[in-house]
């Protein structure tokens, strides 16, 4: 007790000590005291004091160790996962994806619902439809979510929470979508570019993992790329950073970017245009990029012309990137960028030749969930933070949870 007879308010080293002590069970799981204490450096009896602690304040338990556990301690402890939930939802043109993470970034539920229209209300109620559903399937409610993160394309202004250049979900343009998601769900969310959100999982359970200067080029419906910079997410001076689409190779008035746009709109294109050379085909009208591909990979020729071009206009965009900010790596995603398996040695040929020092390319490993790991990365490390301020209120000092929302809120991921 202080002087005044008010409860002296814990140091900020404790704090520290508490926050290390959660982390290192939630990174691996199930616990001794004595092997907690090794791991991060403190005293066992130390150890043992924050964890009396951490147990009143109803963020670890104890449990009785496995049978397969040598060790005779009576207890391991761990990490309660969920005190509370975080939620991710993933706006795109075909289909709106939500899931449901818990405090230890498990994935309890994911789900899908399909866009049947791109005008605002209805995407809206596609948001609602995809997020009852996913609460549903993971067995929590709407109160248990903590945090949420949005994916979506466009640039997001961090401060407001308002979209621009959306691209083919132009609904969006101009809108305070962080608003209206408060609206809906009673959370204020962060609302992320999306392929921002696809680097943040390459970052931390990808290709990215222990690279500080990388970088995503993501080819499918849109062109768009996510870069790190000395292990952080680079979003620029107005959130623009990694609007490839924009690098005016070619005509700089050609607003489509004819000559050298990847996407799956420009595939078809070019598929149509080299059609009148190729005859010999079993590619039919419409070209889709799913029959492109797939008729490649069988060698059809004019599949596989479409596909050298394909190659040499990734290869471009790649290049582009890598001499600006001379990334070690650059990670291919997207539901065209996710194929690139099979046409990889035509694009490294082509970035070998242009640059002196070419990064690694690497094609993304995580398929469609890409976008939502990310989300869930965001929205459970501030899920966490509000967790601990919450169960600790009282009784610890917040400005090392302060601390951590701000670095979160400026991209150091």
């Amino acid at each position: 007790m202080s002087a005044v007879g008010v409860p002296a308010i814990p140091s900020l080293m404790r704090e520290i000590n508490e926050r290390r002590v959660i982390d290192t069970l939630r990174s691996n799981g199930a616990l001794h005291a004595a092997e907690i204490a090794r791991l991060i450096g403190l005293s066992k009896p130390t150890t043992a004091d924050i964890l009396r602690d951490l147990i009143d304040y109803g963020l670890i338990r104890e449990v009785e160790p496995g049978e397969a556990d040598s060790k005779r301690a009576r207890f391991v402890y761990e990490a309660i996962s969920d005190v509370k939930v975080s939620l991710g939802i993933d706006i795109g043109t075909r289909f709106i994806r939500a899931a449901v993470g818990d405090l230890n970034l498990i994935m309890r539920a994911e789900v899908s619902i399909a866009v049947t229209s791109l005008k605002l209300n209805d995407l809206i109620k596609v948001i609602h439809q995809a997020v009852d559903k996913v609460l549903k399937d993971s067995g929590y409610k709407l109160r248990d979510v903590a945090a949420i993160a949005v994916g979506t394309p466009g640039v997001v202004d961090q401060n407001t929470g308002i979209v621009s250049i959306a691209g083919t979900i132009g609904a969006l343009d101009g809108i305070n979508l962080a608003e209206i998601i408060r609206q809906e769900f009673g959370v204020y969310p962060t609302v992320e570019n999306d392929i921002n959100l696809v680097t943040v999982s390459e970052q931390t359970v990808g290709h990215g993992i222990g690279i500080d200067n990388f970088a995503v080029l993501s080819v499918g419906s849109g062109l768009g790329s996510g870069i790190v910079l000395n292990g952080k997410l680079h979003r620029g001076h107005r959130g623009a950073a990694g609007e490839v689409f924009y690098v005016p190779f070619g005509d700089p008035h050609d607003t489509h970017r004819g000559a050298t746009n990847p996407s799956g709109d420009r595939i078809s294109e070019i598929t149509r245009e080299l059609a009148k050379k190729y005859k010999k085909t079993t590619l039919v009208e419409p070209y889709t990029t799913y029959d492109i591909m797939k008729a490649a990979k069988d060698g059809d020729v004019l599949g596989r012309a479409v596909i050298e071009q394909e190659a040499e206009r990734i290869a471009l965009y790649v290049a582009a990137i890598s001499a600006i900010t001379d990334v070690e790596l650059v990670v291919l995603a997207g539901g065209i960028g996710r194929q690139a398996d099979f046409f990889i040695e035509p694009i490294l040929k082509l970035v070998n030749e242009i640059l002196p020092f070419p990064p690694r390319i690497e094609v993304s490993t995580l398929g469609e969930s890409g976008i939502l790991v990310g989300a869930l990365q965001i929205a459970t490390a501030q899920a966490r933070d509000l967790v601990f301020q919450a169960q600790t209120a009282g009784n610890s000092t917040p400005l090392l949870a302060n601390h951590i929302n701000q670095s979160s809120a400026t991209g150091e991921l």
